[in-house]
């Protein structure tokens, strides 16, 4: 079976090997971190990562969850997402933006960094980046905290195909792969194959054929593995005056939330509007998991723009609004009616709950789950190159009709 993506990294049952990267012949990742290590207990806690050659680096704490960051030059890095020792609870790495890479640490309690230094190669070892951790009180922990320095934005030349042209009056129609970089989002539950490279592929074949009709401005939100934080995902489409925003994720549900009974029985596509209340408990985890990614990439969780503030939104016109969910609501409709024979939906096809990359002021959008990574059955699809192929045509058929079909009735 061809799967087109790159599954995670296997990694052995010892809990001390926390980071397995590798040289991806990437031109800007020649810093590369070969591996890390935790050792200690509860109250001390350090963690040693192994390096090819001497980095620029930066380490610090970040409160709501406790944890702490590292970032640094451009690598190749992947952290299974494991359970840690000692203080550490978990980790994960990835690209946040060209030129900066950043490994995040959960913590299990609340600590501080009592070191943290690059020691130079000796004794026939690398050269070692370490930081200390030793235990601390919730209150002095909060008060070392510190405000990240601002996510990077989507690159220039990303950003400025976003700049709509006075002269192509062709809808535009802006493609989110969901997740990105260090956030990996969902983990296939047979094959460890991520979310992030599922969806990335899976947008770039959909781009493809609706590109293929030549009636449309087509903008993917990420075009690489990099992180792009949600409120960002939403601008770029307010920004370049999008006329459809589709979002694409292969979630998977947690087993201690829902059961085990609910990995084996809940599979299927699902498509989701946007809503304040969630229109099912299910609707809402997910909602809930999608939402805290930002805080997972260790990024200020607090909408900016283009998220309306209640004082903003007391003063916008409701009928705009209205207008908005009323078309998103119809377009998943819509997918839904046309894609049944072609694809296997959730009993529940069509639900809504309150996401945040949704909520690009004035765009039609819909957030669409091609299936279940925590399903077995939907895994065996979702990692199948000829399954997103077929998928994403059977979409883009069905998003062309819509539009033409909305176009000769009432435009975008």
């Amino acid at each position: 079976m061809k799967t087109g993506l790159r599954p995670s990294v296997a990694f052995a049952a010892c809990c001390t090997i926390l980071v397995l990267a590798f040289f991806m012949g990437s031109a800007r990742a020649e810093d590369i971190v070969v591996s890390a290590q935790i050792g200690g207990d509860s109250q001390r806690t350090r963690f040693v990562a192994f390096v090819s050659k001497a980095v620029e680096f930066r380490a610090f704490s970040m409160a709501n969850p406790y944890r702490i960051v590292i970032d640094m030059p451009e690598t190749d890095i992947q952290v299974p997402g494991a359970k840690g020792r000692g203080l550490i609870l978990s980790s994960r790495s990835g690209l946040l933006a060209p030129g900066k890479s950043r490994i995040v640490i959960d913590l299990a309690a609340p600590a501080l960094i009592e070191k943290a230094e690059l020691l130079p190669p000796e004794n026939d070892l690398p050269a070692r980046l370490v930081i200390d951790l030793a235990r601390t009180t919730h209150k002095t922990f909060f008060a070392s905290a510190k405000t990240p320095p601002p996510t990077p934005k989507p690159d220039e030349q990303q950003s400025a195909a976003a700049k709509p042209d006075a002269g192509d009056r062709r809808p535009l129609i802006v493609i989110d792969p969901g997740h990105g970089g260090i956030d990996a989002g969902a983990v296939g539950r047979v094959t460890n194959t991520l979310e992030k490279d599922i969806v990335f592929d899976f947008c770039r074949k959909l781009a493809t054929k609706l590109e293929a009709t030549t009636r449309y401005r087509i903008l993917l939100t990420r075009t690489s593995d990099v992180f792009v934080s949600l409120d960002d995902r939403a601008a770029i489409a307010v920004k370049a005056q999008a006329d459809l925003l589709i979002s694409i994720h292969a979630d998977a549900l947690d087993p201690k939330r829902l059961g085990v009974k609910a990995l084996k029985e809940v599979r299927g596509g699902t498509i989701y509007t946007l809503s304040e209340e969630a229109s099912d408990e299910q609707a809402n985890v997910i909602a809930q998991n999608e939402n805290k990614v930002d805080v997972q990439a260790g990024v200020e969780n607090e909408q900016t723009t283009p998220v309306v503030s209640e004082e903003i939104a007391s003063i916008l016109n409701d009928l705009e609004n209205r207008i908005k969910r009323n078309r998103s609501a119809s377009l998943a409709h819509y997918l839904i009616d046309h894609m049944k024979g072609k694809m296997k939906f959730n009993i529940r096809p069509q639900r809504s709950a309150n996401f945040r990359v949704l909520k690009a002021h004035g765009v039609p959008a819909v957030l669409i789950e091609l299936g279940y990574l925590s399903n077995e059955d939907d895994e065996k699809l979702l990692i199948s190159e000829e399954w997103r192929e077929a998928i994403a045509s059977a979409l883009g058929e069905a998003v062309n009709a819509f539009m033409a079909e909305r176009q000769a009735h009432i435009p975008l």
